[in-house]
C-alpha cells in the first residue's frame, strides 16, 4: 500500500510539473512587431508604453542602391499621413541627385499615448524598426544603417528636432518648418546643422519658441540657424521652404558625410559663416563684427548667401 501512495504522489508531482511551462507560454500574450502594409510599406504596432497610435513608414529608393549616402526622412503636419512623400517625383529628383533614399512618415497619436513628436517616447525607435524590416523584406539591410537627414513641417518638423537629439549618431542635419512645439533637450545635438524656418506671420509663441531655441544652441556654440519667410504664416505653401531646405542638406551633404564610408564628420563652428538675424548681412566666422552666438549659423558662403534671399520680399 505504501508503495502505491509513494508512486501515485511521484506520478502527481512529476505531472504538475511538466505542465506549468505549458499553461505559462499559453498565457503570454504573442504582439507582433508590426505589419508590413505593402513590400516598401511597415506599420509598427504600439506597445503599452509608445507615445503613438500608429507609426507607418515607407521607403523608396532609386534604381541604383550602390552609391547611396543617407536617407531623407519627410514628415508633415500633426496626425497627418505623409507616406505619399515618398512617392513624390520632385522629391525622388532630388534624391537621385543627391544619392538619397527617402523614408516617408505616418505618425499619429491621441491625448491617452502621448506625443509622437517626442521621439525617445517610442516613435524614433518605430522609425529605425520599420527602416530595418523594409530593407531586409527587400534584401537591400545594409541602407538601413545610413544616417539621416530630417525634413518636417509643423508636428514633423518638431519630430525632426526630436529626433536629432534622441540619436545623433545618425543625423546628418535636421529642417523643422513652423514646428513651434519644441522643449529644451540635452546638448548632444548641439553639432547637428539645424535649421528653423519661420512664417513671419505665424503665431508669435510658436516663432519666438523657435527663435529661443535656436540662440540657446548659439550660446552653447551650436550650428543651428532660423530663417524667416516674410508674408507667410503656419499653413503657407512650403515650396520656398522647401527649395532652401534642398540647399541646405546638399550643402551639408558635401561636408558632414565622409565620401570614403558614409562616416559622420564633426564640424567646427569657425568653419562656417554667420548670418545677422536683424539686418540679413553676412560675414565669414572670424570676420564677424558683433556678438557671434546671437548670429545665425551657415554652413557655407553659397548657402547662406540663399539663407539671405529666402528673407528678402
Amino acid at each position: 500500500m505504501k508503495h502505491i501512495c509513494v508512486f501515485l504522489f511521484l506520478a502527481l508531482l512529476l505531472g504538475c510539473s511538466s505542465s506549468e511551462p505549458e499553461t505559462d507560454i499559453d498565457n503570454q500574450e504573442q504582439v507582433s512587431v508590426g505589419e508590413f502594409i505593402d513590400d516598401w510599406t511597415y506599420n509598427v504596432n504600439p506597445t503599452s508604453t509608445s507615445n503613438f497610435d500608429i507609426a507607418a513608414f515607407r521607403l523608396w529608393v532609386p534604381e541604383n542602391t550602390s552609391n547611396l549616402k543617407a536617407i531623407l526622412v519627410l514628415a508633415s503636419s500633426s496626425n497627418s499621413n505623409a507616406l505619399g512623400l515618398a512617392d513624390s517625383e520632385e522629391w525622388q529628383e532630388y534624391a537621385v541627385a543627391n544619392n538619397l533614399a527617402i523614408i516617408s512618415v505616418h505618425l499619429k497619436s491621441s491625448s491617452t499615448s502621448g506625443y509622437y513628436a517626442e521621439a525617445s517616447g517610442g516613435s524614433g525607435k518605430a522609425l529605425l524598426t520599420a527602416l530595418e524590416k523594409i530593407t531586409e523584406q527587400n534584401n537591400i539591410s545594409t541602407i538601413a544603417d545610413l544616417p539621416f537627414l530630417l525634413r518636417g513641417y509643423s508636428a514633423g518638423g518638431v519630430f525632426s528636432y526630436f529626433f536629432s537629439a534622441y540619436k545623433p549618431e545618425r543625423v546628418i542635419a535636421f529642417a523643422n518648418i513652423r514646428g513651434g512645439g519644441l522643449s529644451v533637450t540635452s546638448d548632444s545635438n548641439k553639432l547637428i546643422p539645424g535649421m528653423m524656418l519661420i512664417g513671419e506671420l505665424d503665431t508669435p509663441s510658436r516663432n519666438e519658441t523657435m527663435k529661443n531655441m535656436v540662440q540657446l544652441n548659439r550660446n552653447n556654440y551650436g550650428l543651428w540657424s532660423y530663417v524667416v519667410e516674410p508674408k507667410n504664416d503656419h499653413f503657407g505653401s512650403l515650396k520656398n521652404s522647401d527649395e532652401l531646405i534642398k540647399l541646405f542638406f546638399k550643402s551639408v551633404l558635401a561636408q558632414r558625410v565622409s565620401e570614403l564610408n558614409n562616416e559622420l564628420l564633426t564640424l567646427s563652428e569657425n568653419s562656417g559663416w554667420l548670418g545677422d538675424n536683424v539686418s540679413k548681412n553676412l560675414f565669414s566666422y572670424n570676420d564677424y563684427p558683433g556678438y557671434k552666438n546671437l548670429a545665425s549659423w551657415l554652413i557655407t558662403e553659397d548657402f547662406a548667401n540663399s539663407w539671405k534671399d529666402y528673407q528678402l520680399e
